[in-house]
């Protein structure tokens, strides 16, 4: 299965600033880089058919004067899939007259033709397509596929991915395994380029392994020739043939073909958008099932979800999909402007599996001096009980 990116348009679609911010999304990742066809749009008219719960998924809702009932029932089905939505208004003061009742918690966006970048850029963050959130890990052999590795690198980039290249021929050392791993827990996908002599690497299967965990999709490029093993069941893989080169595969100048390249990448792009939706789902739907045993109620915005406690304040939970950097924090301090009440608290949620210890210790003192605090997952239970 193809899985895509699914960009939802709802209520009053025949407004003219639902035109507009669908032209400009579609004009944006053009010159991104990115590929069309690994989005789709959905519409009330197609959404039975259409609507997949488990892929990548942004929603704009534009309001209508006294006409704010329409399509509650796919809101609802959204909103308990802990979509991001954005519902957009159109007159100052008239949210809860142009918007439905079920997403009066939300905090809309009121539309402004001079701001229309704007409103594609929450899509586009929502939906982790900026290069700094599209990374790739990219494993080989340098005597048997540097030139490939090369290629795939170029490529990829030309997509708007950042990607580092691994090499197998780096000497183990006490703490390698400890920053593949770390490494790995900050990428989107695996590439692993699997010729003859890949998988007597010891660090093969550790890689595989350790991607898994994380819910990190794994896409095995497998040279020619190659038999396939259980280990490949973990795996999606990419089967070349004599064919996908511009001259025989064993000659180590050889490269893939423009066709192979093309299909390679919209492997990752399909890979990558069904990781992202459960590493995701993952990391959210286990904060909001931990919240909800002790009775906190939490609501999905764009980006965030957030709390309102009966005292004013208010709570933000950011999920940090990856390892997160100092630089998250400060930038997640802008939400309390966002919000316009200085009583906001902001928190970044994050999976701390595979990432290095010493980084984790780093986060926790950023804790005692940063404004915004870090929640590990494997303290969430324990954190929604006592604050």
């Amino acid at each position: 299965m193809t899985y895509q990116y699914q960009l939802l348009f709802l209520g009053d679609v025949g407004n003219a600033a639902c035109e507009a911010i669908k032209g400009r999304f579609f004009e944006k990742i053009l010159e991104m880089g990115l590929q069309e066809d690994a989005f789709i749009e959905i519409t009330a008219a197609n959404f039975a058919t259409a609507y997949q719960n488990k892929q990548p998924t942004f929603v704009y809702y534009f309001g209508k004067q006294d006409y704010n009932d329409q399509d509650v029932d796919k809101l609802e089905v959204l909103m308990n899939n802990g979509d991001a939505i954005i519902p957009v208004y159109f007159h100052p003061d008239a949210f809860c007259d142009e918007i439905p009742k079920i997403a009066w918690k939300m905090n809309g966006k009121m539309y402004a033709a001079e701001k229309l970048d704007a409103f594609v850029n929450y899509a586009l963050e929502a939906l982790r397509l900026m290069r700094e959130n599209r990374k790739l890990f990219i494993s080989y052999r340098r005597s048997d596929s540097t030139v490939v590795a090369n290629q795939l690198f170029d490529a990829l980039v030309r997509c708007n991915y950042d990607v580092f290249l691994d090499t197998y021929s780096i000497n183990a050392a006490k703490n390698f395994q400890e920053e593949l791993h770390h490494r790995l827990s900050d990428c989107d996908i695996l590439i692993q380029l699997y010729t003859k002599d890949f998988k007597t690497s010891p660090w093969c299967m550790e890689e595989i392994t350790a991607a898994n965990q994380k819910q990190i999709g794994v896409i095995e490029i497998v040279w020619p020739g190659i038999k396939l093993d259980i280990h490949n069941h973990l795996c999606e893989p990419v089967l070349l043939t004599r064919d996908s080169f511009d001259k025989d595969y064993n000659d180590h100048k050889a490269v893939l073909t423009d066709e192979t390249i093309k299909e390679i990448s919209k492997k990752v792009e399909s890979v990558r958008a069904r990781n992202m939706a459960a590493r995701q789902d993952s990391l959210v739907g286990e904060f909001i099932k931990e919240a909800q045993k002790v009775g906190r109620q939490l609501v999905q915005e764009y980006k965030y979800l957030v709390e309102r406690l009966s005292n004013g304040e208010v709570n933000v939970f950011i999920p940090a999909v990856g390892v997160p950097q100092s630089y998250d924090c400060y930038e997640s301090l802008r939400f309390k402007d966002l919000l316009n009440n200085p009583n906001t608290h902001i928190h970044l949620i994050y999976d701390d599996l595979r990432i290095k210890r010493r980084w984790i210790d780093h986060l926790d003192w950023l804790n005692k001096t940063l404004e915004v605090q870090t929640i590990k997952k494997n303290v969430f239970s324990q954190w929604l009980q006592n604050k």
